[in-house]
């Protein structure tokens, strides 16, 4: 585990920064500011006053869909604004002849079932994140929090697992910042070193319920790890439309390269 990005909220799964990678130029990002971890419903006492009093926590933004925060709502953090943004329109994936569920009372083969049914754990899933209207909106309100969040002030963001959503989020906001492709793709990564031993359950588990391995694998990457090659395909695919990761910011999420060079005195050093 890369223990230089590690935050100190013991409450949380996969809690972790993205301050201290170098840019192409040189320069850091900032520590303490930038925050990404899992959903927040199992929080202590102790880490909520972390986010407040440590942190300055300014912004909570939290990625996850309607359905997922019902029964886990984000608690209240002294100081802090809630932004809900969801990145993900679910009717683009949920077609006619999947039933209506209720998702509360499916247990992890269940889960891991629906989702391959939707074809979501595909090598293409995040640029189903990143093209429709729904994502572009999500994101780009990431960046205009970005922009007008203090300096000294944190901001945290998350979905369900801190993996997906919050890595395509922490991915873009690394490109913006001039951090190598190499380095974002790692700080991905991380997550399968932090969920280690919820990897571990979760595959004792499904093994448990008489799950060959392949399935093993798809429930695995649902619920705690990830996997290089939907990041790659995400950023490849970004290059060959726009040129750049930092081009798809600029044309799709109308963040100008005025914005972006504020973005980098904010959280450079």
């Amino acid at each position: 585990m890369n223990l230089n990005q590690s935050i100190p909220l013991t409450s949380l799964r996969n809690a972790r920064e993205i301050g201290g990678y170098c840019t192409a130029d040189g320069r850091k990002v900032k520590r303490g500011v930038l925050l990404r971890t899992a959903n927040l419903r199992d929080i202590s006492d102790d880490d909520k006053r972390k986010l407040s009093e440590s942190y300055n926590l300014q912004y909570l933004i939290d990625f996850r869909l309607p359905m997922e925060i019902a029964d886990a709502i984000d608690p209240e953090i002294h100081g802090a604004e809630y932004h809900h943004l969801d990145v993900i329109d679910m009717s683009a994936f949920v077609s006619d002849d999947i039933p209506d569920i209720d998702f509360t009372t499916l247990d992890l083969v269940g889960m891991t079932n629906l989702t391959l049914q939707c074809g979501m754990y595909e090598d293409d899933m995040y640029i189903g994140f990143l093209m429709p209207d729904y994502g572009k909106k999500a994101f780009s309100s990431f960046f205009r929090l970005l922009l007008s969040a203090d300096s000294d002030r944190a901001v945290l963001w998350h979905c369900t697992g801190g993996k997906d959503r919050t890595g395509v989020a922490a991915m873009l906001l690394l490109s913006a910042l001039g951090v190598d492709e190499k380095v974002i793709i790692e700080d991905y990564m991380l997550t399968n070193k932090y969920n280690a031993e919820q990897i571990e359950k979760t595959r004792q588990y499904l093994k448990s319920k008489g799950c060959d391995d392949e399935f093993i694998s798809k429930g695995i990457l649902v619920f705690d790890a990830v996997d290089e090659v939907i990041m790659r395909t995400a950023i490849d695919y970004l290059k060959a439309e726009y040129g750049s990761v930092v081009g798809y910011i600029r044309d799709e999420l109308n963040i100008s390269n005025e914005e972006i060079n504020s973005l980098k005195e904010k959280y450079l050093l």
